[in-house]
Order: structure tokens, then C-alpha cells, then sequence
């Protein structure tokens, strides 16, 4: 396989999709213990279960929630996401690897419960860091100047369909092919290779730019490996 064989996967982060939010979530986050609050996000996405009680009750967030039930529901201001049982028995139907659920129970608004979701853990791993491309600036006449293109090593990866480089979830061409046949909503799905950054408008501020993210971008690399 190759870096065109992968793909970065994540919700659309739909305003009109229904909304909701895991009740110990919002129990950190009123107590202004936000560490707390970011650990519960990280444990449900890699699943990491130990010390939690199933099934994990999530509400919906009135006021700030759309209608429309979607094959991936995010919460917004967490990293999980919840996935509907369609979505979870094609993955088990298809023998798709990476991943594992945890049992919830979910309620809209009005206090009635919401069946047929499921929390969504990623449990595929390779240990490395996502590199955008930073000196590969192209043009696009609507958007601008970009930086294309973006790689992780293919020898750190686990042999799973779906899995974690760091802050991304990537899945292979077998999951994005499974995905767009069955028409799974809510997801964005870009190959690694096409992935873009926008660096400006003009070639002068996308060079300056690019300078700058490469820069952070090897900091982060240099702190990656501090700790591995």
C-alpha cells in the first residue's frame, strides 16, 4: 500500500444534525474541571473503558442541536463521535478492523430516548505524527495558495482499517470505498495526497506562511518524539 491508499475521516460538522453531548462530559465542564473533561473525550475516542459505567448517557443539547439524525453524530466540542447501528454493522459485516463500540443511552430534549446510536472508539494505531507538505505550494483559483499533500510512515502503522496518527483518524481505501457505497452521511473523507492547507492569497504570504507551519510543524515533530 501507499499514501494513496489512505485517507483522513471525519464528521462534517453539520449544524443541522442532531446534537448531543455525554452527561459526564457536562459534569466536567460545570465544574470548570476541563483536564477531567479532555481525558473522558480521549478515553471514549481511543477506548480506553477503564473506570467508566456503561452505558454512557448523552442528551440532547437544547438549543444548539439541528433534527436531522446522520450516520455520525460529533459532539461538537469533543473529539468522539457516536455512529448509528447501520454504520456499525456494515463495519462488522465487512470484517473492518480499528475500532470498537461502547453501549449509551441517548434522549432528545423532551426526555425521550433516541435508539439506534452507538459511542465509537478508534483503536487502530501508528506511531507517528501526520506531516502536512509545506513546500509543496500550488494554486487554486477560487481558494488561493495551499500546501498539498500530507504523509505519516507506512512501516508504524498497525494493519488496522481504521486507526489514530495522532490528532487524525485515518482509514484505508477498503473503508473509504466500503463508505461511499453504502452512502454513510455526515463524513468528510480526503486522501492523504490531496489533502490541503490554505497559506493566503498571494504567493508572497503563502511562502511567509508556509515558513511559519513548517516551523510548528517540526516543533510538534521534535515534542513527538520526546516522548516515544
Amino acid at each position: 500500500m501507499t499514501l494513496k491508499d489512505f485517507y483522513d475521516f471525519h464528521s462534517r460538522n453539520y449544524l443541522t444534525t442532531f446534537y448531543p453531548r455525554a452527561e459526564i462530559f457536562k459534569e466536567a465542564l460545570k465544574r470548570k474541571d476541563f483536564d477531567l473533561a479532555r481525558k473522558i473525550s480521549w478515553d471514549l475516542e481511543k477506548g480506553n473503558y477503564q473506570g467508566y459505567e456503561f452505558p454512557i448517557v448523552f442528551r440532547e443539547v437544547a438549543g444548539d442541536s439541528g433534527k436531522q439524525m446522520r450516520d455520525v453524530l460529533d459532539h461538537r466540542h469533543t473529539i468522539a463521535y457516536l455512529i448509528s447501528d447501520r454504520m456499525k454493522d456494515l463495519l462488522i459485516d465487512n470484517n473492518i478492523t480499528g475500532w470498537k463500540c461502547y453501549d449509551i443511552e441517548m434522549y432528545d430534549k423532551k426526555g425521550n430516548i433516541v435508539p439506534g446510536y452507538n459511542g465509537f472508539s478508534v483503536t487502530g494505531k501508528c506511531d507517528d505524527m501526520v506531516k502536512v507538505d509545506y513546500d509543496n505550494i500550488v494554486e487554486d483559483k477560487r481558494r488561493g495558495f495551499l500546501a498539498k499533500g500530507a504523509s505519516f510512515d507506512i512501516n508504524k502503522w498497525d494493519g488496522n482499517d481504521i486507526f489514530r496518527v495522532g490528532g487524525w483518524r485515518i482509514i484505508t481505501k477498503r473503508v473509504y470505498e466500503l463508505f461511499k457505497k453504502h452512502k454513510i452521511t455526515a463524513i468528510e473523507m480526503t486522501r492523504l495526497t490531496d489533502y490541503t492547507d490554505w497559506l493566503g492569497y498571494t504567493m508572497e504570504q503563502a511562502l511567509k506562511n508556509s515558513i511559519r507551519e513548517k516551523e510548528r510543524q517540526d516543533k510538534r515533530w521534535e515534542e513527538f518524539k520526546s516522548r516515544i
